[in-house]
């Protein structure tokens, strides 16, 4: 697999690590909930998957929302040209492309287009980006940066814990979403935390599991409510804890791969594993085996289409990104001088 750059950050490593392992659980996720909506689950698996929950969707948000401050720093243009390109082009490419060759969704299934399905995720993300751009101003500052964004991760899961809204997309944005500008705020001090004493972590870890094991019973205290959130936040706090202490090797830079390539994973494993699951159905197995088909062909065809991704690019990314990019550069590079020509001379 390809090694990570010399030149980039540690912390940027272990967090792409993080990355692969928490969009691999997503797919583990789906091959066992695919077939158990056709009563072909596996108890085992479903309490793993159950025991997850807290923190995986929260986890790949937080990370998403540390990269804000950075993505703010440059331009709105650049800004909301990049999300164009990296993140509405394949969410708009493959919600067509399953809609309309799996999902067979047509014009009348207004529902799978305003909720995406399982690629509500993208949504979501695109949806928080753009609030992100409020907080632009106080790029410059960031303790206010973080104390905002701490207000409104509160205010986005308190919104959602007491609204009752009948669509699946709101109350996913509004919980998992609160996360991304958790991470936005806590951008600062990751590097302070990494070094917390490990007594601390280990309490944390305990308090963890205990909570975890006690949602188990409950969904209100695996996501959607503030009584998951403690949880959620303290199992981020552990992880993050632990990620760059995990010894670096083959296995270790298999999963920043995964990470750095984590837009390919997640639109491209829920169509594989369903094409799968169907032509289980038609031969049919044991629950068990159809499972472990369904998520360990799941997972390999999809590191497959991974690895197929310098020649698949237009499917991740919008054709001509650079060339674009380049230009919107050289622009602002040109405005930034002729703005300092102007106050020279003035």
């Amino acid at each position: 697999m390809p090694q990570p750059r010399t030149d980039s950050p540690p912390r940027m490593r272990w967090m792409d690590l993080l990355r692969g392992v928490a969009v691999l659980l997503v797919v583990v996720l789906h091959g066992s909930d695919i077939p158990r909506a056709n009563g072909l689950g596996v108890d085992q698996w479903i309490q793993l998957n159950l025991y997850l929950e807290p923190f995986r969707m929260p986890l790949l948000m937080f990370l998403s929302g540390t990269l804000l401050p950075r993505s703010l720093e440059k331009s709105s243009v650049i800004y909301l040209w990049g999300k164009f390109a990296s993140l509405v082009w394949p969410l708009a490419l493959w919600l067509v492309g399953f809609g309309v060759l799996i999902y067979h969704g047509g014009p009348g299934e207004l529902r799978y287009w305003l909720g995406g399905d399982y690629l509500w995720f993208l949504m979501a993300l695109t949806l928080c980006y753009l609030t992100g751009m409020l907080l632009k101003p106080l790029v410059s500052r960031p303790r206010l940066l973080s104390a905002l964004g701490v207000v409104v991760f509160l205010i986005m899961v308190i919104t959602r814990h007491f609204t009752q809204v009948d669509d699946a997309l709101v109350t996913r944005t509004l919980y998992y979403g609160a996360f991304f500008f958790l991470g936005a705020a806590c951008m600062w001090i990751l590097q302070r935390w990494a070094r917390a004493p490990w007594p601390l972590i280990a309490a944390l870890a305990v308090l963890m599991a205990l909570l975890a094991h006690h949602g188990l019973e409950s969904r209100e205290f695996r996501a959607g409510s503030l009584y998951a959130v403690p949880t959620a936040v303290i199992g981020i706090a552990v992880i993050l804890w632990a990620a760059p202490r995990l010894p670096a090797g083959r296995f270790n830079s298999f999963l920043q791969w995964v990470g750095r390539n984590s837009i390919v994973v997640y639109v491209c494993h829920f169509p594989i594993i369903i094409l799968i699951h169907r032509g289980l159905i038609e031969i049919g197995v044991e629950p068990v085996l159809h499972v472990a088909a369904c998520t360990v062909g799941g997972l390999l065809l999809s590191l497959l289409v991974v690895w197929l991704r310098p020649w698949t690019r237009w499917l991740y990314v919008v054709p001509g990104n650079r060339r674009v990019s380049a230009r919107l550069a050289a622009r602002d590079r040109a405005d930034t001088d002729q703005g300092t020509d102007r106050m020279r001379m003035s």
